[in-house]
């Protein structure tokens, strides 16, 4: 008999593990949910995922409320009132719209992640809301947001993805470190040494290799708040070794890639349309950015051809850009689609020429209507 393509799971409740006293975990929960509380029936919350990873096997994007209830009779919280993302993917947001229904919820955010949770339809990236969130306050870089005497320090760091968080706070005399996803989950369930989950299409510059275990070595906390292994101890041996194995793999990576500089191979947006996906009316005019970023010590010089089907009009079809070394440009195209559109999906593609070397189609966009 052939295998279904979606089964059904029966959800279970949440599973609370106490970490210290105020700082709990949902066991259960895929991602992990972390909950800061007070002693007056107030939390923070640090991702919210699926209970008990039902829909991630089942019915992606569907989250049924199987938290909130339980949070009161089980750790007497009253309300939610602040939630802080690890960073954008689906299963570590996937619960704040529930949160924020119940709770009016706020969110905060490093000025780095406020778009792609504002606008997830602006980029081209794995693992977005169907719908985006709204950053309630943005956190700048090395300011701490107070929150019930303490003190929490949201800030982006390349990890699993270029836009994702560390985060980091003390409470019960304890250091926490939230690093999201940097260590695969798979880490966990074979009881192994650290490993990290290997996904260019997250956009993972090869560098961020050697930084993701050296910022847990810089931080020293007593816990390590993982995306899918849960709070772990800090043990300085085991991450001096995935050290060693993150800069063995970033060796080899940068060794295999046949390009100028690594990243150039590993980013697969390093030219990128920015908005990603638009949805249109007939005969509306829209500006799109293409973005491009240098990875190299040294200028270079991009020709880009701009193509559609048949009935878009762009401005210019054709252009030529500097761009600095180690340095980002931006250039502007203007699409004036048809009156009357006979396909639901009208892309845009750049076709794109690099010091004289034709790399093709590389970049698109996508106006639907």
């Amino acid at each position: 008999m052939r295998k279904p393509l979606l089964t059904g799971k029966q959800y279970s409740r949440p599973e609370f593990r106490q970490l210290t006293s105020h700082v709990y975990e949902v066991v259960n929960s895929v991602a992990r949910t972390y909950i800061i509380q007070d002693e007056s029936g107030h939390a923070l919350l640090i991702d919210c995922g699926y209970t008990s990873n039902a829909p991630i096997s089942a019915n992606p994007h569907r989250f049924i409320d199987h938290l909130t209830p339980y949070l009161k009779t089980e750790l007497g919280i009253e309300t939610v009132e602040w939630f802080l993302p690890s960073h954008y993917h689906d299963d570590h947001l996937v619960g704040y719209p529930a949160l924020k229904a119940q709770y009016g919820t706020k969110l905060a955010s490093s000025p780095e992640l406020k778009d792609i949770l504002e606008n997830p339809h602006n980029y081209d990236m794995p693992c977005l809301v169907p719908q985006g969130v709204q950053v309630d306050q943005v956190i700048k870089r090395g300011q701490p947001f107070h929150w019930r005497g303490i003190d929490f320090y949201v800030e982006q760091h390349p990890g699993q993805t270029l836009y994702h968080h560390l985060i980091w706070f003390s409470v019960d005399g304890r250091k926490f470190l939230c690093i999201g996803d940097n260590i695969s989950g798979v880490s966990f369930r074979e009881n192994r040494d650290y490993i990290h989950s290997f996904i260019p299409k997250n956009r993972t510059p090869v560098s961020s290799y050697w930084d993701m275990p050296k910022q847990i070595l810089d931080h020293a906390p007593d816990f390590i708040l993982t995306g899918h292994g849960g709070g772990v101890l800090f043990e300085k041996t085991k991450i001096e070794r995935w050290q060693a194995w993150m800069e063995r793999w970033q060796t080899l990576f940068t060794q295999m890639i046949d390009q100028p500089h690594p990243n150039i191979g590993m980013d697969p947006h390093w030219i990128e349309f920015y908005p990603y996906k638009v949805r249109i009316t007939p005969g509306e005019t829209l500006i799109f950015k293409v973005i491009i970023t240098n990875y190299q010590a040294k200028a270079q010089i991009y020709q880009l051809h701009f193509l559609s089907i048949e009935g878009v009009n762009l401005w210019p079809e054709k252009t030529e850009i500097a761009v600095p070394a180690n340095e980002k440009c931006v250039c502007q195209i203007q699409a004036t689609f048809p009156e009357k559109i006979e396909t639901h999906s009208l892309p845009i593609v750049a076709d794109v020429t690099w010091n004289g070397k034709r790399l093709g189609e590389i970049a698109e966009a996508i106006a639907y209507w």
